[in-house]
């Protein structure tokens, strides 16, 4: 579950360092598992808290923390995004709420999206205010943008995605509750971990993160590049 540090579940360095923990206590009882065990597999949901008023999964960076650390993004936030992309486990983030700017990259790390129908927003808005995307974050979301004009009105236009157009352009995979049905963040997780149920046996022969590192080469390259002038273009 996404921490509580901050209503809005801001990714500041406390919340990054305990995603790190978090990552490594699952692959270490992942990895604990006896071979002859590990044919009924696993998978890891993340949610932010799941009482109706919840609106957000979480609202990307705490400015004050990023700008004031030139290594906020390689040693803390893309190590997040690289740690997910390459983990070998299915993962599915349930977005019962908004997820913008790096919520929205680290929703985009996760294998799976399960996200509200009837209300919540995907969206990158640095282009609202001025700010140039840093590499990582833009290869985390890389990952699954299927079509060119999806990254332009996401990147350029800071386009606003509600469930319905997200899933329809392969941002997220299923909407729960659909639209039109009733539901909150509870009824999102309970769609998210139905999704990992269907998963988790994918991964009982250790393939799963191998070929991850395959199909996410070039953007795991990019998010391990130093780049310490990124803090500085926010």
């Amino acid at each position: 579950m996404l921490g509580t540090e901050t209503p809005d579940n801001r990714l500041t360095h406390a919340h990054l360092e305990a995603w790190l923990q978090a990552l490594d206590h699952v692959e270490e009882r992942w990895d604990a598992i006896p071979d002859a065990k590990k044919k009924e597999g696993a998978a890891l949901v993340s949610t932010a808290r799941v009482d109706p008023s919840q609106k957000i999964w979480s609202n990307g960076l705490d400015f004050a923390a990023a700008t004031s650390d030139e290594h906020f993004f390689d040693s803390h936030l893309f190590r997040v995004y690289e740690r997910l992309l390459a983990f070998p486990i299915p993962t599915v983030a349930s977005v019962g709420g908004h997820a913008f700017a790096g919520g929205f990259g680290l929703a985009a790390s996760h294998d799976y999206r399960v996200m509200n129908g009837n209300k919540g927003f995907l969206c990158m808005n640095e282009i609202m205010f001025g700010a140039q995307l840093p590499p990582g974050l833009y290869a985390a979301l890389s990952t699954k943008v299927v079509h060119p004009a999806t990254a332009r009105s996401m990147v350029l236009e800071g386009h606003r995605f509600a469930g319905p157009e997200a899933k329809a352009v392969g941002l997220v995979d299923v909407l729960a509750p659909e639209k039109g049905q009733e539901g909150g963040p509870a009824e999102t997780l309970e769609g998210a971990v139905q999704l990992a149920r269907k998963l988790r046996p994918l991964c009982a022969r250790d393939a799963w993160g191998s070929n991850k590192l395959v199909m996410y080469s070039y953007q795991l390259a990019v998010l391990r590049e130093k780049n310490f002038d990124a803090t500085s273009k926010l």
